[in-house]
């Protein structure tokens, strides 16, 4: 890990360059891109380089996006720039134009503590689920019909009769015999 600093109007931006990065950050539109980069032969520029065209002369990204950024971080072995910013729609719009234009993927990030297990992922709260209660046998009994034995289970907290296998060999039963039902 190796910082460095780039001047950009009044901040001071912390550059940082690691040598390898986890694989959370190769989602699938970095394999894709990269996958294009090498087949279209794009060259890979150098990182200061791109952070002096990038913040000097590049139109593509609003002045109010690149003031809201707070730290890069790059990894030259990987080809990938992780931007941290708390607006960053632009650079995924724009990104095409800017991996032609530097032969880097841009990477958006929220904050600096994503760096260092991967991105940042939205603890959503779970939904509460309702209490299923486990179907339990208390008892089993043997029900003999010619050639066939069904058991019959009494059950505890149990579904639906109609979603049962036990259900279905009673079904299949009676339309095959005329029983008489009870009323």
């Amino acid at each position: 890990m190796i910082f460095e600093e780039f001047k950009y109007k009044d901040t001071i931006l912390v550059v940082e360059k690691k040598e390898e990065l986890p694989s959370s950050f190769k989602i699938k539109s970095y394999l894709q891109n990269i996958k294009i980069m090498e087949d279209k032969n794009i060259p890979q520029k150098d990182i200061q380089e791109v952070l002096t065209h990038f913040f000097n002369e590049n139109n593509a990204i609003s002045e109010t996006i690149k003031d809201s950024i707070t730290k890069i971080i790059y990894c030259p072995h990987e080809r990938i720039i992780i931007i941290i910013t708390s607006m960053g729609k632009d650079f995924i719009s724009k990104r095409r134009e800017l991996i032609n234009s530097y032969g880097w993927f841009f990477f958006v990030s929220k904050s600096g503590d994503s760096t260092q297990n991967g991105p940042v992922k939205n603890n959503k709260k779970k939904k509460s689920e309702p209490v299923r209660r486990e179907e339990r046998t208390i008892a089993i009994e043997s029900y003999q019909f010619e050639d066939l034995t069904i058991p019959l289970k009494e059950k505890e907290n149990m579904r639906s009769l109609y979603n049962s296998k036990e259900y279905n060999q009673y079904l299949n039963l009676m339309r095959k015999k005329k029983f008489p039902r009870c009323p």
